[in-house]
């Protein structure tokens, strides 16, 4: 059997045990708080890469969007479309076709109002 061996110090009774078991309890709090730290670190950085992940995701969607939108423009001045659709724009039509011309209705002009003079004169 094993006796532990009391220390005295400035007048009190300390055990040798209870210090080193003091010791090893205050290492172990520090490793633990240190590893929930860097816990806490990795699931934050973790939360912030799958934020910036989602939202080149929604970006890669918009550019997607876009390029199919391109592509369609390319194809319209490739074939000759884009060259009629402006002409038409523009006023030009091909021979032998008509042409209607659509507009607003014109506003009606105000009525003008009644004068003084045309008032009948009494005597």
């Amino acid at each position: 059997m094993r006796y532990n061996r009391v220390i005295v110090a400035s007048g009190t009774l300390r055990s040798a045990f209870g210090m080193r078991h003091a010791l090893v309890v205050a290492a172990v709090l520090v490793a633990l708080v240190w590893a929930g730290i860097a816990f806490a670190q990795e699931a934050y950085i973790g939360h912030k890469l799958s934020q910036q992940v989602a939202d080149l995701r929604h970006q890669n969607t918009v550019l997607a969007a876009q390029n199919q939108g391109y592509k369609k423009d390319v194809q319209a001045i490739t074939s000759g479309t884009a060259a009629e659709e402006e002409a038409r724009l523009n006023g030009y039509s091909r021979p032998q076709e008509r042409l209607y011309l659509v507009t607003a209705a014109p506003s009606p002009s105000p009525t003008p109002p009644v004068s003084a003079s045309a008032s009948p004169h009494t005597h």
